[in-house]
């Protein structure tokens, strides 16, 4: 008989449920990078049994428990997987065994049955288990106290009296020693010290900590912030001006896995057992952010290497800090205004690191604050894309968070941004997008009818690269195709009408630097045709970070870029109800390469770019909700609500790099494009827009 005969044949419902559990281990590997593992694990995978499905916490723990001990249940938002967690061995084989193929039935949220496919794995996903690998700078000692010493620290804070040096935040309590932070001004105040220092207790820690030779300061402020099981902290970066470079983190009580994002978009969890110290230095303190997932257990490695489920207990941390004095402050930001203000940049060199540093990083840290400001589409720029005719192939290059990805549903819709966290917004509303750079679209040339770029050009800090990227937005259009391009306007103010940007000044109490959010995303109440035409458009101009590391040819040709004999100026007039057209109507039609008179200035305000003054080279931080006073500025962007740091620091600023365009300029830009043809131009509420088409 032969060996083969003695192999049992599966049945056609096992051979169908391998596939599915086979088919499943791809979409984990796929999503995020993890491999089954051959050996029994405490740790298993189930799909179909995840959020994106509909499954609750409860189902799963109801139906799992019953085989034995479970730690813990790991749910994921927009995942269909879930991970359980069980305290041994035999209970996860038993489950496996007992559940796989077996069904969750339907509920009155879910109108469907789930049929679990059920694997072992030996990881979890990043973030949810320590990473080998630190952020550069950052110092984990493990055991740097004693458990005597743990004792005498803890016992040290008296949460109940001095309720000036302590508060109740919403993920923590804090205590202040020495200095205390004020959130009102997101600073301490070296000028008001509290009457108790760090506590005589710390001496001792302190000179040991100071002989690793990784702290050069002896600290005189301590924050001292107290964490129940499943409390954590937002994502930050701790204000840098107030305190010098190393920061200290004593974490007793509790370990915790501690997560830091890099603005590239990197992720690394950083395991902090009990009694361990943390000093951030250089890199680990200036870039990478640095948070606490709430939750109420972590995924540790015991020291066989398994994975084990470890329940946080009350964790207290003592962050010690040295103040940088008013003097020494002022002499430093003087120091570095003159030696590492940014400048206009005046190579490909310099403006790849303008915008690597005051575009792509600034959007990464502020994407989900940044989405949560933009909700309603601009009124004229739906219009465009209503129009067009049903089954056109639409490309929203610079798509941010994806508002204008949903306007037209008759169209075949695809957005890029260069920001990694935006696309990700877009993917979790449901759109097709992915990450890519306005001056080189991984799209076919010729492939698409129409093609939008919203407030996207303005962050290019030379003209070379923003004439590259309105010549990237012709090559993707088919011949007769359109593209649709705003920008943030120097003009904020047309017949003495001002811009929604600076009437927000007139009743917000803007203070000097603060963010510009309010201005988005407010749409339009009113409604009909007449109020669609009549509405503003209220953004500033900031959809989306998209530049290029590399050079850009400009296209010069007899074939440039030229305005149609239809082609009129519309300036929209809040004292009207609706855009008026200039009576000369007729207007020149070709466009000679580097002419500026695209545009009737007849109703625009008669300012030459001399009377803006000399260009300086300098970048100047803009006020905002003021008018500018130079066309490449820096403008502020301040996170709200809940980016704080653990060890007391502030809300942040952001500078984001701009380059406001005056009137015609843009048109200027787009006659040295050859093969396209300017359709349409107009102003838009603080905004610069041409219609484009690809001849």
């Amino acid at each position: 008989m032969s060996a083969q005969s003695t192999v049992s044949k599966l049945s056609k419902s096992d051979r169908k449920l391998q596939k599915k559990i086979a088919k499943s281990q791809r979409t984990l590997l796929k999503h995020e990078g993890i491999e089954t593992s051959e050996k029994t694990t405490k740790i298993l995978c189930v799909n179909n049994a995840g959020l994106d499905v509909g499954v609750s916490y409860d189902e799963v723990h109801e139906v799992f428990n019953p085989f034995g001990k479970v730690d813990e249940i790991i749910m994921l938002p927009k995942k269909p997987y879930a991970f359980v967690c069980y305290q041994d061995l035999d209970s996860a084989e038993r489950a496996m065994n007992q559940l796989n193929g077996t069904s969750l039935p339907e509920t009155s949220s879910r109108k469907q049955s789930a049929t679990l496919y059920i694997f072992f794995v030996s990881k979890v996903p990043v973030g949810l288990s320590p990473s080998p690998d630190l952020p550069p700078g950052l110092v984990v000692r493990t055991d740097f106290v004693t458990e005597e010493e743990e004792r005498a620290f803890l016992s040290a804070v008296d949460w109940g009296s001095s309720p000036g040096e302590r508060s109740e935040l919403k993920h923590r309590q804090v205590k202040h020693f020495g200095f205390e932070f004020k959130y009102g001004i997101n600073d301490v105040d070296a000028d008001d010290p509290l009457p108790q220092g760090i506590p005589p207790v710390c001496s001792n820690f302190l000179q040991r900590a100071l002989a690793t030779g990784h702290v050069t300061h002896y600290p005189d402020q301590l924050t001292v912030n107290q964490y129940q099981p499943g409390q954590g902290i937002p994502s930050h970066i701790d204000t840098g001006p107030a305190f010098e470079d190393s920061i200290m983190s004593l974490s007793l009580g509790s370990q915790v896995l501690m997560d830091f994002h890099h603005p590239d978009g990197r992720q690394l969890s950083v395991l902090l057992p009990p009694r361990s110290l943390l000093i951030m230095t250089g890199e680990s303190r200036y870039v990478w952010s640095h948070g606490i997932t709430p939750r109420k257990s972590d995924i540790v490695p015991s020291a066989e290497g398994n994975l084990n489920v470890v329940p946080r207990a009350v964790r207290t941390s003592f962050t010690f800090r040295k103040i940088i004095l008013p003097a020494e402050r002022r002499r430093r930001e003087a120091q570095q205004g003159s030696e590492n203000r940014p400048t206009i940049p005046v190579s490909s060199s310099e403006a790849e690191k303008l915008e690597t540093h005051h575009v792509h990083q600034v959007y990464e840290e502020i994407a989900s604050h940044f989405s949560g400001t933009r909700h309603s589409p601009w009124p004229r720029i739906s219009e465009f894309l209503l129009k067009q005719p049903p089954g056109s192939l639409m490309a929203d290059i610079g798509c941010g968070n994806g508002k204008y990805l949903g306007i037209n549903k008759s169209l075949y819709q695809i957005g890029s941004d260069r920001s990694f966290k935006l696309t990700e917004i877009c993917r979790e509303r449901g759109f097709q997008a992915f990450v890519a750079d306005v001056l080189s679209v991984p799209l076919r040339s010729e492939s698409f009818d129409v093609c939008i770029c919203i407030a996207v050009i303005h962050h290019l800090s030379t003209e070379e690269r923003r004439i590259h990227a309105i010549s990237e937005l012709v090559r993707v259009l088919r011949p007769g195709g359109q593209a649709l391009v705003y920008v943030w306007a120097m003009e904020q103010e047309i017949n003495k009408v001002k811009s929604k940007y600076l009437k927000e000044k007139e009743f917000d109490g803007s203070p000097s630097v603060r963010d510009d959010s309010n201005s988005h995303g407010n749409g339009c109440e009113q409604t009909g045709e007449d109020s669609k035409q009549q509405h503003i458009s209220d953004d500033s101009g900031d959809i989306s970070s998209n530049s290029k590391h590399q050079e850009c040819d400009v296209v010069k040709s007899d074939n440039s870029c030229q305005w149609t004999e239809r082609q009129t100026t519309e300036i929209c007039d809040e004292n009207s109800h609706g855009i008026r057209q200039n009576s000369d109507s007729k207007m020149k039609t070709q466009t000679h390469f580097g002419d500026n008179k695209q545009l009737d200035s007849s109703n625009l305000p008669n300012k030459s770019s001399e009377q803006y003054g000399k260009q300086p080279k300098e970048l100047v931080v803009h006020k905002n909700r003021t008018n500018f006073q130079q066309q490449d500025l820096l403008v502020p962007w301040q996170l709200k609500g809940g980016a704080r740091s653990e060890a007391g620091g502030g809300e942040q600023v952001f500078h984001r790099f701009y380059h406001v365009f005056q009137r015609g300029e843009l048109e200027r830009l787009c006659g040295h494009v050859t093969g396209c043809q300017v359709v349409n131009g107009y102003y838009d509420q603080g905004n610069w827009a041409v219609i484009l088409q690809k001849m």
